[in-house]
C-alpha cells in the first residue's frame, strides 16, 4: 500500500470508512464463493479488540489467517495477533495438517495463470 499523508481529519475519517467497507466487501464477495469466516473484518477473533490507528490516525487493517485451508475457514487477527498464533504450539486457530497451506498456495498460484487472477486479488 502507497503512503499516504492526510492533513484534514474529515479525508482521515473518509479513508478509514472507505477501507472498511473495502474490507467488507471482500468479505461478503469470499463468503459468496464459500469461504467461511469466523469473525468480521472489524474485530480480531484471538483479542477481540478492533482494528488500530496509525500516528495519523488511519486504520490499520486487521489480517486473514486460514484456520483451515480445506475448507477454507479464515479468521481476521491483527498482525501481532497473527505472529501469536504461529508462535504458538497447537493454537486452537491452526486447524490444518502441515502441509495444506504449500498446497493451498501453489494451487491458487496454478489458477492465477489458467483464469489471469485468483480469487484473492
Amino acid at each position: 500500500m502507497s503512503l499516504m499523508i492526510f492533513k484534514d481529519q474529515k479525508l482521515v475519517k473518509i479513508f478509514n470508512q472507505v477501507s472498511s467497507d473495502v474490507a467488507q466487501e471482500n468479505q461478503n464477495r469470499l463468503a459468496d464463493l464459500g469461504v467461511l469466516f469466523l469473525n468480521g473484518p472489524n474485530i480480531c477473533a484471538v483479542c477481540s479488540k478492533g482494528p488500530y490507528f496509525d500516528e495519523d490516525d488511519r486504520t490499520i487493517s486487521l489480517v486473514k489467517h486460514h484456520v483451515n485451508y480445506f475448507p477454507q475457514k479464515i479468521a481476521h487477527v491483527h498482525d501481532a495477533c497473527h505472529k501469536k498464533i504461529h508462535a504458538t504450539d497447537n493454537h486452537f486457530l491452526i486447524q490444518y495438517d502441515k502441509d495444506d497451506g504449500r498446497k493451498f498456495w501453489a494451487n491458487q498460484k496454478a489458477l492465477s495463470k489458467t483464469n489471469q487472477g485468483s480469487m484473492y486479488q
